[in-house]
């Protein structure tokens, strides 16, 4: 069954708008009376198309409600930018693993180089990468991206209960050290291919985040968040 995120809701009609009216009605072509699932205010509700006679507007008719908001911990990713397949690819799987907010920094190792002027270009289509992934893997919330960070200082907003930087040159705090504490919320950082250099390492430990080990092997920079959503879930966080 198809799910849509609404933002609108008039009486008991959900209003569905923009690409996915045009999504319904002109590729999976759905009709009057087929049921689909509706995402309002992080929940989940069973729907049936009621309207299709607005060039830019479907109107589907609540049903049932079927799922409720169930986040346990909230979880933001802070991931230094990489090339576009793999920090497509990575937005795409954190959204399957249940990140709720990703932070793209540019750190003094970054291969690349955001121009100034395609900033709010470039976080739009990341948050559309984000949105259909949601869609895909069922979700009922959409993670955040928020603007791109060029100064370390500036990730003091992102604090949260448990403020984590992975960091390949920390040999003796495992990720379990942390992980198996009770918490509300985490922050985890992840460098960019080039990794972190020392002097940024001590910034972020100024602001209030701690250095951890996540193994042995040194694992690639889009395979890292993946590792500790993966740690995440599997804790039931």
């Amino acid at each position: 069954m198809f799910r849509f995120f609404v933002n609108k809701k008039i009486k008991d009609n959900f209003l569905i708008e923009r690409k996915d009216t045009h999504h319904i009605k002109n590729v999976i072509k759905l009709q009057v009376g087929e049921k689909i699932e509706c995402v309002f205010e992080n929940n989940v509700y069973l729907s049936e198309i009621s309207d299709l006679s607005q060039s830019d507007i479907v109107l589907a008719k609540e049903l049932q409600l079927i799922k409720t908001n169930s986040v346990k911990v909230q979880k933001t990713l802070i991931a230094g930018v990489l090339r576009e397949q793999k920090w497509d690819w990575l937005l795409q799987k954190a959204t399957e693993l249940g990140v709720d907010q990703i932070v793209p920094v540019v750190f003094s190792r970054n291969v690349v180089k955001i121009d100034i002027n395609k900033k709010a270009n470039k976080v739009k289509r990341w948050q559309t990468i984000c949105d259909t992934a949601a869609k895909q893997s069922k979700r009922n919330n959409i993670p955040l991206v928020c603007d791109i960070v060029e100064d370390i200082y500036e990730l003091k907003q992102y604090l949260n209960d448990i403020n984590l930087v992975a960091w390949e040159e920390e040999l003796d705090i495992p990720l379990n050290n942390y992980l198996e504490n009770d918490f509300n919320s985490i922050s985890f950082i992840i460098g960019c291919e080039g990794g972190i250099d020392i002097k940024e390492i001590k910034k972020l430990n100024a602001i209030g985040f701690n250095n951890v080990s996540l193994g042995n092997n040194i694992l690639r920079a889009e395979t890292a968040p993946l590792y500790i959503l993966s740690s995440l879930i599997y804790l039931n966080k």
